[in-house]
């Protein structure tokens, strides 16, 4: 009896001693997913993408009176998760810089574009302590 007593005291104390690192964190308040109309798209490595309306078309948008400022692109990469419990951590999509070639017509139609650069789904990060 006296070493359940013991158990539950130790769960006890590293839960409690957990609660404040998490009382730390700040999360969004809702996520950008939460409303407007979602297309993915997936890059096979980095570089500078283009996206034209023949594409847009054949992902099912519908791109006539398209405004080209109402388009975003969002996305955290394809890396791994941090293997630290400390690490940073992202709880939602973050928006990524893109340039819209409209013609100055402020919507996406004919021979316009977007272009956005991409990381790639692999990351490949040095290690100088064991080379």
């Amino acid at each position: 009896m006296i070493m359940k007593e013991r158990l539950f005291l130790l769960v006890g104390s590293l839960i409690v001693a957990c609660l404040p690192g998490l009382a730390q964190r700040s999360y969004t308040s809702n996520s950008v997913l939460a409303t407007g109309n979602w297309y993915k798209l997936g890059v096979k490595g980095p570089g500078i993408y283009k996206v034209d309306v023949p594409f847009l078309n054949s992902l099912g948008v519908n791109t006539s009176n398209l405004s080209s400022a109402s388009i975003r692109l969002y996305g955290n990469g394809g890396q791994m998760l941090n293997e630290a419990n400390n690490g940073r951590v992202t709880d939602d999509l973050l928006e990524n810089p893109l340039a819209v070639v409209d013609g100055g017509d402020g919507t996406i139609s004919g021979s316009d574009y977007i272009l956005f650069y991409a990381n790639g789904p692999d990351e490949w990060i040095k290690d100088s302590l064991n080379q």
